[in-house]
């Protein structure tokens, strides 16, 4: 039943003009949706939804009015970013209001090693502005030319840089953010450092974030370089050792399965049948040297070009995260995916996974840093020591049915595999929150009536749209405490 009245209509009309009002056709199916369809289980289940309204406020000033309407209208809203998101996370349960960010695209400063931007700047104008001034972003997502800052925040975690500063609240990458309350007369509440965390990767469930403060890292000139091998286990050791090498200032460590490499098929040319594929984007200086060791490895160096400056085509980052998912179900509809972080025994983990589901899964890996308390923590220097990196990756799946799928998940976890499910829309399920208590005190504090992406935050005991949901919510944060 529709929950967006005639009279919210023609107030928000009135305040963004009918042309940042968008109420039907093409435009109002686009901004409804992110790439939720990378899951047939989200597709199932997301399909059909859909706002009744996207608002684009060109302001903060604007944003605010807008979200007071809707909270004296009683009406759901959703924060959107680019849409570039593959959890459903802007997709409305409920109906009612998308707020479209596109507008709030300010580049406020770029200084002292940090920008200030409104939340919805794109992460490559950032990146643009910030090579300029020096500077470079600490990590980025595969989406990075179109993504948009508040929602990277609000819905992703790391990528590309994450070999060496780790994921957005890992050590001191956000400095601060700013998140707009939803009730009669909207406040802004400004998060300082670690204080931040409670509203990075909620959804825009615990506050509607419009300005963020990141620290950047100190520019550097990259080569993007792609290596191949028939031999899997060959391959993964060097590729290993590259990620742990504190020496090579780098960027990007990725490692593929083949037949994952011939799905790229502006790339297809650079690779052999039957052979897997290792990516990486390393400091300039330092390229001969990695060329050298690989190839006394027996491993041969089959794509090298320049990352130009500023930023600009082609890009082997387009390949890797969850671009990777995409490229393979371009040319599979039948594949979808995992996100996983493996153990130290990750070779053992592979064969066991590959023994149990035989030509079902292909691994595709992804090295980040870990524990951020051993990161270099200032623009000023310092390395990632080779103990703190970890193997993640986002292997895909050729999908048979949910069973299987839930067969697989249950395999990973006997098997110490921690998966940040993408199959879910629930924030909790999807991903690691142990702060999780924080996050639900902080959305009762900044959204009253439950109005902020209701339903994405499985835990919290107050969804006014769903009363069954409301009361499973309410026992299950009884039963916890």
């Amino acid at each position: 039943m529709p929950t967006v009245s005639d009279t919210l209509r023609n107030e928000l009309r009135a305040l963004l003009g009918p042309e940042n009002v968008i109420e039907s056709g093409d435009s109002l199916e686009t901004l409804s949706k992110d790439f939720y369809w990378y899951s047939p289980v989200l597709k199932r289940q997301l399909d059909d939804k859909r706002a009744e309204l996207v608002a684009r406020p060109g302001t903060i000033e604007q944003a605010r009015q807008t979200i007071a309407a809707c909270f004296k209208a009683g009406v759901p809203i959703v924060p959107r970013g680019a849409g570039t998101g593959n959890y459903g996370q802007c997709v409305p349960l409920y109906g009612g209001v998308v707020i479209d960010l596109a507008r709030l695209d300010r580049i406020h400063s770029v200084e002292g090693g940090v920008v200030r931007a409104e939340a919805g700047a794109r992460l490559g104008t950032i990146e643009t502005v910030a090579r300029l001034a020096g500077w470079e972003l600490r990590c980025m997502p595969s989406t990075w030319v179109k993504s948009s800052l508040g929602g990277f925040f609000c819905g992703g975690s790391g990528g590309i840089g994450s070999i060496t500063w780790g994921g957005i609240n890992a050590n001191d990458n956000v400095k601060s953010v700013t998140v707009m309350t939803c009730e009669a007369e909207p406040k802004l509440i400004r998060l300082e450092e670690r204080d931040s965390l409670k509203a990075l990767h909620t959804y825009g469930t615990t506050g509607f974030m419009v300005e963020i403060e990141m620290r950047l890292a100190p520019k550097l000139d990259y080569d993007q370089l792609a290596f191949s091998a028939s031999d899997w286990d060959a391959l993964l050791a060097w590729t290993d050792a590259a990620a742990r090498n504190s020496a090579w200032p780098k960027r990007l460590v990725t490692q593929f399965q083949w037949p994952t490499p011939s799905y790229f098929k502006p790339l297809a040319k650079y690779f052999k049948s039957g052979e897997h594929v290792t990516f990486l984007l390393v400091e300039r200086a330092i390229t001969e040297a990695v060329v050298a060791h690989a190839a006394a490895a027996g491993i041969a160096c089959v794509y090298r070009q320049p990352l130009s400056d500023p930023p600009k085509p082609p890009f082997l980052t387009d390949y890797t995260w969850n671009h990777t998912t995409l490229w393979a179900m371009k040319s599979d509809p039948t594949i979808t995916y995992l996100q996983a972080g493996f153990g130290a025994n990750f070779a053992e983990q592979f064969k066991e996974l590959h023994r149990r589901f035989p030509g079902e899964i292909l691994f595709h890996l992804e090295w980040v840093a870990g524990n951020p308390k051993m990161m270099r923590g200032s623009a000023e220097g310092g390395v990632v020591p080779a103990g703190n990196i970890v193997v993640g990756g986002i292997p895909l799946l050729f999908f048979k049915s949910e069973e299987r799928l839930n067969e697989i998940l249950a395999a990973c976890a006997e098997l110490g595999v921690g998966i940040a499910n993408p199959h879910t829309f629930y924030l909790e399920e999807g991903g690691r929150h142990p702060n999780i208590a924080d996050k639900r005190a902080f959305k009762t504090e900044v959204d009253p009536r439950g109005l902020l992406n209701p339903g994405k935050m499985k835990s919290y005991p107050h969804n006014p749209f769903d009363p069954a949901a409301e009361r499973a919510a309410a026992a299950a944060l009884a039963a916890a405490v």
